[in-house]
């Protein structure tokens, strides 16, 4: 009787985590990986929950085998039964089959990311023109601003391109389909381009007055021969990026000051010297404050560079990778942004000298990013660190030091230590350009102070690329315990392969959460999450 009681009980109340309700407001915050486990619990999980293992998909790249075969693909009726859950689909530039075999399923996909640009793409940018808000057509990284002009190429030059993979634009009539997709689509807010090639006045006028309703635009490459009509303002961008653009400079500048509400300015013309200054002056007559600017890979003068700094007084992000930074810039750093700046990249500038990076840590106690190339180990040491609320440093600690190896190592790691909040933390080159390489003093082993860093218990992102380090198996227990929120470690374990396998065999048995990827590419989003 009492077996029975018990029985009725429960159905009349239930596991809240039985319940659809509770479980739908659960979904949203698990992560995919989660939510595979979650879905082999029991038949009410499963059903509950499997929309949300198919919001987020990628179409990974064909995988070639040893035995020459071609690895297996998503399953096609998988996604085609899930298809209307799916909100973010992002596809490979070889998954463009798979797209036309599961289109007439996705029916409210609002974020799409496009490896290749073919007509099989067409049908999913018209049936899913009222959901799609995020467009983003991966750059060709073949592609260059110094290609010739479509109109010099021949037609079988363009043929040849196109088969070695090296193709710089659309055909015009699928330049023109493709446009026509995008002009229709109402609710876009965010566009990524490229390849489409645009060159007819017309055409360009009318992509130009269709941009007005965007927060970002980036156009890269050959996406926009021509120039935007000046007589368009386009109060609505927020982000503007021009990504080795084909378009003149004068052109190029044009457009950014068209954009009166700017918060992000990414100009990157590899190689090239682009007027900041001028862009500068602008902005302190009036624009928005701008808060991120990137100017990755241009030859601007370290004179022009400050100048323009001493007027985006209200500056939060600088990417300089790869420019002529220098002191000059350091100084408008100090004297204008060292309450405001959060983040500094200046790999791979030859001005960014240890002393001048140093320097800036010591003063800006604003910084919660900083990348540079290598900090010598007196400079550190002569110099305490203000910026105590850091959450990601990437730089290299190299020698001399008057002090002992092993004292040398302890003090740079106390001084690691302190930055409590770290999230990411790179000894290494962090994916750098350079060719050269530098050798770190540290050798990550807890014998001379690795353990001192077990304060850093936020800690999600462990970088050694490209250094020398005596890490074993005691080493990576302690990264285990000391770093619980550890998710990806970028480096190879060990110059053994065997060793290597054993110790990725290991982390994967006590702690599958934790990646490791043997190589670092460079990447960076606009500004930190």
């Amino acid at each position: 009787m009492a077996t029975t009681n018990q029985q009725q009980q429960h159905k009349t109340n239930p596991n809240p985590l039985l319940l659809p309700e509770i479980l739908w407001q659960i979904g949203p915050l698990l992560d995919q990986q989660h939510i595979a486990h979650c879905v082999l619990a029991c038949r009410t999980w499963n059903a509950t929950l499997t929309p949300f293992l198919f919001q987020r998909v990628s179409l990974p790249r064909k995988k070639l085998l040893p035995n020459g075969k071609y690895g297996t693909r998503p399953m096609i009726t998988a996604l085609q039964r899930n298809g209307a859950h799916i909100r973010h689909l992002i596809c490979s530039p070889d998954s463009n089959t798979i797209l036309r075999q599961i289109t007439p399923q996705c029916t409210a996909v609002e974020t799409l990311v496009l490896g290749k640009i073919t007509p099989e793409v067409l049908p999913i940018l018209r049936l899913c023109r009222d959901t799609l808000t995020r467009l983003e057509m991966i750059p060709n990284p073949h592609s260059s601003s110094s290609s010739p002009s479509p109109s010099t190429l021949t037609q079988s030059y363009q043929r040849t391109l196109s088969v070695l993979g090296y193709s710089q634009i659309l055909p015009r009539s699928e330049s023109t389909a493709l446009l026509g997709a995008i002009l229709n689509l109402p609710h876009l807010d965010h566009l990524i381009l490229d390849y489409l090639g645009l060159r007819d006045p017309a055409q360009v006028l009318s992509f130009f007055e269709y941009c007005k309703r965007l927060t970002t635009l980036e156009l890269h490459n050959n996406a926009i021969f021509g120039q935007a009509p000046h007589e368009i303002e386009f109060n609505s961008l927020q982000s503007l990026s021009l990504i080795d653009s084909s378009m003149q400079i004068a052109d190029q500048m044009m457009l950014f000051l068209q954009c009166p509400s700017l918060d992000n300015v990414i100009w990157k013309k590899y190689g090239a010297t682009i007027p900041i200054q001028a862009l500068s002056r602008a902005w302190s007559s009036g624009l928005r404050p701008l808060k991120l600017l990137d100017v990755t890979n241009v030859k601007v003068p370290d004179e022009d560079l400050a100048e323009a700094l001493a007027r985006f007084t209200r500056l939060e992000n600088l990417i300089a990778r790869d420019t002529l930074f220098g002191p000059l810039s350091k100084k408008a750093i100090i004297d204008v942004l060292r309450s405001t700046l959060e983040v500094l990249d200046v790999v791979d500038c030859s001005g960014a000298t240890s002393e001048v990076v140093t320097e800036i840590m010591s003063l800006c106690w604003s910084l919660k990013s900083i990348s540079a190339d290598s900090l010598r180990v007196l400079d550190v040491l002569e110099n305490k660190w203000v910026c105590g609320d850091l959450e990601e440093l990437r730089v290299v600690f190299i020698g001399p030091s008057m002090m002992s190896k092993v004292a040398t190592q302890l003090a740079i790691y106390n001084r690691i230590a302190a930055l409590k909040r770290l999230r990411l933390l790179s000894l290494g080159r962090y994916g750098s350009t350079s060719r050269w390489s530098v050798r770190s003093i540290l050798d990550l082993s807890l014998n001379n102070g690795l353990g001192l860093l077990a304060t850093l218990t936020e800690l999600r992102e462990f970088d050694f690329c490209q250094m020398y380090h005596n890490i074993g198996i005691e080493e990576l227990k302690f990264m285990v315990k000391s770093w619980p929120r550890l998710e990806v470690i970028h480096g190879i374990l060990s110059a053994d392969k065997d060793r290597t396998a054993f110790m990725e065999s290991y982390l994967q048995h006590v702690q599958p959460n934790i990646r490791v990827k043997h190589n670092l590419k460079y990447h960076r989003s606009s500004g930190r999450d």
